[in-house]
C-alpha cells in the first residue's frame, strides 16, 4: 500500500482547520451542558448523551480526515482536542452561562404563561376526578347490593 505525503504547508492547513472543528465540537459540547442543566435528569440519559457525543466526535474526525487526506492522521485527531480544550478554556463557560440564563428567563416567561392555564385545568380535572371516584363508589355500592339480594 502506498503511504500519501503531504505537504507541510497543507498539513499545517489541516492542523489548524482539525483546531477550528474541535472548537465547533466543544460548542456542540456545551450545548449538551446547557441542556443537562435546563432539563436535570438522570445518570443513564446523561450516559447516553456522553456517547452520542463521543459517536458525533468520532464520525467528525473519521470524515475530516478520510475526505481531505485520505487516511486517519494523529495531527489532526491531537488538533481537535486541542480546539476543544482551547473552545472550553476561553469561550465554554460564557457561552453555558449566557444559554443557562436563556433558558432560565424562557422557563419563567413559560411559567407566568401558562400557570393560569395549568392551574385552571387542575382545577377542573381535580373537581372532574372527585365527582368520578364518588359515582364509582355508589355503582360499586349498588353493584354489591344487587348481588346480595
Amino acid at each position: 500500500m502506498e503511504e500519501m505525503q503531504l505537504g507541510l504547508e497543507l498539513e499545517r492547513e489541516l492542523f489548524l482547520l482539525s483546531v477550528v472543528l474541535g472548537c465547533g465540537l466543544g460548542l456542540l459540547y456545551d450545548i449538551f451542558r446547557v441542556f443537562r442543566a435546563a432539563l436535570p435528569h438522570g445518570k443513564i440519559l446523561t450516559f447516553f448523551e456522553d456517547i452520542i457525543y463521543t459517536f458525533l466526535y468520532g464520525f467528525a474526525l473519521f470524515t475530516f480526515c478520510t475526505g481531505l487526506t485520505g487516511a486517519i492522521r494523529g495531527f489532526v485527531l491531537a488538533g481537535m482536542l486541542i480546539g476543544s480544550v482551547i473552545e472550553h478554556l476561553t469561550v465554554g463557560n460564557a457561552v453555558v452561562s449566557v444559554l443557562k440564563g436563556l433558558f432560565s428567563v424562557i422557563r419563567k416567561l413559560f411559567a407566568k404563561t401558562f400557570s393560569p392555564v395549568v392551574k385552571f385545568i387542575t382545577k377542573r380535572v381535580g373537581s372532574f376526578k372527585g365527582g368520578f371516584v364518588e359515582k364509582c363508589k355508589i355503582f360499586s355500592l349498588q353493584k354489591k347490593t344487587s348481588k346480595s339480594t
